[in-house]
């Protein structure tokens, strides 16, 4: 075996986007309003990269078990990329998913007890439980392994603050300043604003990836949207989504921004794709016609995620 298969089994492209999703997070998004308000980040930065390192084990788990269980689809789907049982052995892959678990989930339960919330511990457990299943049952139902895939990504960047809030709060007493409070609320709104986006874009690529997969999945058995409703209803439901991304980001634009230059970035960058991609899908019809507007739609999440660097240096003042 090649390292570069076990880099390839984990998807290291997407971990490295993870990697990069928590630290802009913490370093454009948090650390931007806490300056509002004078206070430093409580979150130590040694923790932080231990919740990193957790939450990208635990990723890179459910990919290798998400491998484990998918070789006959991938086979009919993707024949050139299957790595399980031909460069990795599927006992090696199950191997990888267990240390990987076991590393992001003790890494979470030690970095809850440090700040004194070792409860917190167990959404870890929770999350690499749920990519288990979800390879091993739910990505069989309707719905439901979706909505697991779509749920986690959402979870990337809320975690950045689920860990930072409950240390400021110990901060901000009845003697700070009454603006400071609101502050915080505000910036845990933000990074909620993009655990959303998260969330809407990756349901919507988990769709389009189900049309592009869809001989595979219906030799096996799967009960996804495009073998149980159809193509035109999954098509159908990817472009509501895609609509609901837009409307959100208008609504935050106008009511939160009202910034020239957060409209050009926004328009060029996201808005103007979104419709763009929406066209080719009511046209798409052939595999690589699909594959072509998830990578798009990838694109725009990393657009998304470039955001909050223009966030940092134009936005907040």
């Amino acid at each position: 075996m090649k390292i570069i298969d076990f880099f390839k089994l984990i998807r290291y492209k997407n971990l490295s986007i993870i990697i990069l999703t928590q630290y802009l997070m913490r370093w454009c998004v948090i650390n931007s309003f806490l300056n509002i308000i004078h206070i430093d980040m409580q979150f130590s930065e040694g923790l932080f990269a231990l919740l990193v390192l957790s939450t990208t084990c635990i990723a890179a788990a459910g990919y290798a078990i998400n491998d484990y269980f998918d070789v006959r689809v991938d086979t009919e789907n993707h024949p050139d990329s299957v790595i399980v049982g031909t460069k990795i052995s599927r006992r090696m892959a199950m191997a990888y998913n267990n240390i990987l678990n076991f590393i992001g989930v003790a890494l979470g339960f030690w970095i809850s007890y440090k700040i004194g919330l070792f409860k917190l511990g167990f959404l870890f457990a929770l999350i690499s439980g749920g990519l288990w299943f979800y390879s091993a049952l739910y990505k069989r139902q309707l719905i439901i392994g979706n909505l697991i895939v779509a749920i986690f990504a959402g979870l990337v960047p809320l975690l950045t603050v689920i860990y930072e809030i409950p240390l400021l709060n110990k901060v901000i007493t009845p003697d700070r300043p009454p603006t400071d409070a609101p502050i915080v609320s505000v910036l845990f709104l933000y990074i909620a604003g993009y655990s959303a986006f998260a969330f809407l874009t990756t349901l919507a690529r988990e769709i389009l990836k189900d049309i592009e997969d869809l001989k595979g999945d219906d030799l096996v058995g799967r009960r996804t949207i495009p073998v149980v409703w159809g193509i035109n209803a999954a098509k159908s439901i990817v472009i509501s989504l895609l609509i609901i991304i837009l409307t959100l980001l208008l609504l935050i634009y106008f009511y939160k921004f009202n910034d020239i230059l957060a409209l050009i970035y926004l328009s060029i960058t996201i808005i103007i794709p979104i419709f763009y991609y929406i066209f080719k899908l009511i046209k798409a019809k052939e595999k690589g016609q699909y594959h072509y507007i998830s990578t798009g739609i990838k694109g725009i999440m990393l657009a998304g995620l470039a955001y909050s660097i223009l966030l940092r240096f134009f936005i907040i003042e």
